[in-house]
Order: structure tokens, then sequence, then C-alpha cells
């Protein structure tokens, strides 16, 4: 399933609701993640246009599998697909709820470096958005039965 979510500022509504309803072996928050390459923001961001897409391993809202973390981190490797590991220290994500559907479902956050955001205009790198999506194509292509079923 592919989901668009809704009102993730004010409750992760969209979220819980669609976790409900699709019942997710695994999930992914395909998602922006702040660029800080902008007055104001140190030079050493990790976060910026043309850095890669973020793999979140923290947020407020959750901690990620680590066994899916890792299945990812070396997807990434095997396939040669950029990335860097990124934090979120205020709010948090879909998988917030998404994670704790149920039993539990194993969630991972992928974030492209998007300046702007909550604006009219984000503003992001094309190459971040194409690693993106070789990243979750090449995620989905591993995720098998077995493979989910030990995560």
């Amino acid at each position: 399933y592919a989901v668009g979510t809704v009102q993730e500022e004010v409750g992760l509504r969209g979220a819980t609701t669609s976790a409900a309803v699709v019942d997710p072996d695994v999930a992914f928050a395909l998602e922006v993640s702040i660029a800080h390459d902008t007055p104001g923001f140190a030079p050493e961001e990790a976060e910026a246009l043309g850095n890669r897409p973020g793999i979140l391993v923290y947020d407020r809202s959750m901690i990620p599998n680590r066994n899916l973390l890792d299945l990812a981190l070396d997807v990434a490797t095997r396939n040669k697909i950029p990335y860097h590991l990124a934090t979120v220290d205020k709010g948090g994500t879909d998988t917030g709820k998404i994670h704790m559907n149920k039993a539990g479902v194993p969630s991972l956050v992928i974030g492209v470096p998007t300046r702007y955001i909550h604006s009219h205009i984000g503003v992001i790198h094309r190459s971040d958005y194409d690693n993106c999506v070789r990243f979750i194509t090449e995620m989905i292509r591993v995720l098998d039965a077995r493979k989910v079923a030990s995560l």
C-alpha cells in the first residue's frame, strides 16, 4: 500500500487511521528533512540540499526497529546509494503512530533534505530525490515474507 496521510502536525491522525486500516507488516515514511543550509545554521549541518537522503535513527516519536535499520544500511551500501544518518530532536513523523499499531510495526523514515517546509513551496535537490526513490525500490525488492518475519 501507498498512503498519503493528513494531520501529521496535529497528532499523527492520518497515520493512526491508515495503519489501522492497512495493518502493515513493515512501514516506511517518505518524508522531508529540514535542510539546514540556510543562514542561521552551522555550515557543518548534515541536512543540506545535495547531501543525500537521510535515514532517520531517532525522533521524539520513534526509534526505528534495529533489524530494519541494519537492513536499510546494508541495502544502501550494497547498492551504492548515498545516504546520511539523521535525527529529529523536535517533533516526529507518521511512524510515531504506525510503529505502535497492534503488536508493533517495524518502521523507518527516509527523508529528502528540503528547504522551506510548511510553506507554499519546498526546494529539494534532484539527486536526493532520485536516490530516495532508488533506496525505497531496493528495500521493497529485498522484503520478502522471510525477511519481514526476521525483523
